[in-house]
């Protein structure tokens, strides 16, 4: 019962973005309707999920993968064609909750040996990504492609890694880290030629 119970919370966190807007998630109705439904004695406030921020003072807390996200420019042309509201912060590694929670599982339960547990975390950073559920969420799903095609280069799929960065790239051509991470995969597709 407490396994049902979590997860059914977990479909109930909105998540919450300071720097991106998506259409709608500044409606005031879908809070109000988190905060009827929270109302059965277990939660007294909705749930919230804010996006995970590393600023560059912090690059040696954040996982490696995340360092390019703190340089996803690859040239000074495309530095400038951010929006005024993506200068303040696109310097920094930001992604949606949910996708790094499972990102970090996999790396953990992979350092610790524990192959079947990485391999399902593994999953859940996925079905988090494509679920239609859940792509009306996702403020950082470029972030999100990155870091999961992270997970298949770390096991050796690099066509699937490949293809992930790609579909990345095509969110956003430019100021993305998958530019950094094409250009990786390529040369170490090459050299195993």
């Amino acid at each position: 019962m407490w396994k049902r119970k979590i997860k059914k919370d977990h479909i109930k966190v909105k998540t919450v973005c300071g720097k991106r807007n998506i259409e709608g998630d500044r409606d005031l109705q879908v809070f109000a309707n988190m905060t009827s439904d929270s109302c059965d004695n277990v939660h007294s406030e909705p749930s919230l999920a804010f996006c995970v921020r590393f600023i560059r003072q912090e690059a040696h807390c954040a996982p490696y993968i995340l360092w390019f996200e703190l340089n996803r420019s690859m040239t000074e042309e495309e530095v400038e064609q951010r929006h005024d509201v993506e200068k303040r912060w696109m310097d920094n590694a930001e992604v949606d909750a949910r996708p790094c929670l499972y990102y970090l599982q996999y790396l953990t339960y992979g350092g610790l040996g524990e192959r079947n547990k990485q391999l399902h975390a593994c999953e859940f950073l996925k079905s988090c990504i494509f679920n239609s559920r859940n792509a009306i969420k996702a403020y950082h799903l470029e972030t999100a492609l990155n870091l999961l095609g992270h997970c298949y280069e770390m096991e050796g799929d690099y066509q699937r890694a490949l293809y992930i960065y790609e579909t990345s790239f095509r969110l956003h051509e430019t100021n993305n880290a998958a530019n950094w991470h094409l250009q990786r995969v390529q040369r170490i597709m090459s050299n195993l030629e």
